[in-house]
């Protein structure tokens, strides 16, 4: 299930819920790495698949989020300097009216 983040002011809140059941069509998804992926490479590229928006971030293991590039259809995170271990990666999709659309959290182990 899709979350929806919404800019904290008091007429979002108030609609969060009717525009996630309104606008069913929007997505925003990490399809690269998969679920539990081990990735060996020293560096890797991120692949988020998205509706129609204005811009696509990352967060690693809950920090700051990042932006990602736009590159043939998909969003793009280039991923280096990355520690041995098992990390969580959500993306976050910037919608046209200025609400944000949260994926569902992908899990990789770093070999």
């Amino acid at each position: 299930m899709l979350k929806l983040a919404v800019k904290n002011n008091a007429k979002n809140a108030r609609t969060a819920k009717r525009t996630k059941m309104d606008n069913a069509t929007e997505y925003v998804v990490v399809d690269y790495p998969k679920n539990l992926e081990t990735i060996t490479a020293r560096h890797y590229a991120v692949r988020v698949g998205a509706s129609e928006c204005t811009g696509v971030d990352i967060s690693v293991d809950d920090q700051p989020w990042q932006p990602c590039r736009h590159a043939v259809g998909y969003w793009w995170y280039d991923w280096n300097n990355y520690q041995p271990g098992t990390h969580q990666i959500v993306a976050r999709m910037h919608k046209h009216n200025g609400e944000y659309l949260i994926s569902k959290r992908r899990r990789c182990k770093i070999a």
